[in-house]
């Protein structure tokens, strides 16, 4: 049951509020928001040398976010991103530092997975 744990604390996270139904955009926009900010803290933590591309597509993000939140929805925006933010460190965190092979590479897996469909919505070259 231990192994479950990080798994449905996971599932949990992921399931955002009601709210998000009505501003599709908005919604996607935060969720990828904080995705990148657990990104970037993670990057920090691990010394990794990409950091300053993670902050790049964060900022873009932040920048879509405050595009498409409409006045007095800025606290919704905000709950979804802490939201997306403390799911997508648990994953990093379970990809990082599970004791089990199976666990790490399945939160590694998801954790791509994730932040693959947040680059979809940006245009780089």
């Amino acid at each position: 049951m231990s192994g479950l744990k990080p798994l449905l604390l996971v599932l949990c996270f992921l399931s955002g509020p009601a709210i998000a139904g009505d501003r599709p955009l908005m919604a996607a926009f935060a969720t990828c928001a904080g995705r990148l900010s657990a990104e970037l803290e993670h990057a920090w933590l691990m010394r990794d040398a990409g950091s300053a591309r993670i902050e790049d597509r964060r900022r873009h993000f932040l920048s879509l976010l405050d595009a498409t939140v409409p006045a007095g929805r800025q606290r919704d925006a905000l709950d979804l991103r802490i939201r997306a933010k403390a799911a997508h460190a648990a994953l990093l965190a379970q990809a990082s530092f599970a004791t089990r092979a199976d666990h790490a590479q399945w939160a590694q897996r998801r954790a791509r997975l994730e932040i693959t469909s947040c680059a979809g919505y940006l245009l780089e070259s």
